[in-house]
């Protein structure tokens, strides 16, 4: 069963970061920016699950994890007035694949679904800021949901599925700073911390990104993200470790 925990494991990582967009060109500070900016997040990920059946520890590379991927959508959104941020962060998971057959033959094949929702929303407020860069703190709630479904074909017994479902959500406080380098490239540190026994028992975050402004509103940004997460409820119990490299494009209008 080592790969539907491996399966089950990815949903429980799609936790999203609010991820850093390009340094944009200033505002008038009571007029509306919006900046849309999808991004794709090439993460590995190690940790272990604990449920009923037992422990099990693992480990895989994006590259097995893209093997499993049938459908995936990230994305940010964020909304800025003045000194005040609001960013809102989608990701959706679909993942797919075989796995060992249990019942020495009482089944003709097994196979693992998995889909996994989250949406986080993250107020950010500037408390520093010059010619250099600018800091900011906040905080919110980030929600998470996913779906497992295991099927086993019918062979000597008949066909059957089993399905189940956690969601929770997490409080978090967050940080993010910018330092200008020159007029089109920044760099962008965000870091948050967040369930303190609420959802999760603790999950926090680290990520970096240098940022290259193209044209006045579009944007691109290359970087590292890294999340951890603790979760234990019920006869669930989750230590996961997700990093590696983050890209995305940033709209601005």
């Amino acid at each position: 069963m080592k790969a539907n925990t491996l399966l089950c494991a990815l949903v429980a990582l799609a936790l999203p970061a609010a991820p850093a967009r390009a340094q944009q060109p200033a505002a008038a500070p009571d007029e509306w920016t919006f900046t849309l900016s999808p991004y794709v997040w090439f993460s590995g990920l190690g940790g272990e699950v604990t449920t009923a059946a037992g422990s099990e520890s693992f480990a895989a590379d994006f590259g097995d994890i893209f093997g499993t991927m049938k459908f995936s959508a990230m994305g940010l959104f964020e909304a800025r007035r003045g000194n005040f941020s609001l960013v809102v962060d989608t990701l959706y998971l679909n993942l797919q694949q075989g796995v060992p057959v249990p019942g020495h033959g009482a089944f003709s094949g097994a196979s693992a679904r998995t889909q996994s929702a989250e949406v986080s929303a993250i107020g950010l407020y500037t408390v520093a800021q010059g010619q250099g860069g600018r800091f900011e703190l906040g905080g919110g709630v980030r929600a998470w949901w996913f779906d497992t479904e295991l099927t086993l074909d019918a062979g000597r017994l008949p066909g059957r599925s089993v399905d189940n479902s956690v969601s929770w959500v997490d409080p978090v406080i967050a940080a993010r700073g910018v330092v200008r380098l020159n007029d089109s490239l920044a760099i962008t540190g965000y870091g948050d911390i967040g369930g303190f026994g609420a959802g999760s028992q603790l999950t926090y975050q680290l990520m970096a990104t240098l940022d290259w402004q193209i044209t006045a509103n579009i944007s691109a940004s290359v970087g590292y993200r890294w999340i951890h997460i603790d979760y234990d409820k019920g006869r669930s119990d989750i230590s996961l470790d997700m990093a590696g490299p983050i890209i995305g494009a940033s709209l601005r209008f």
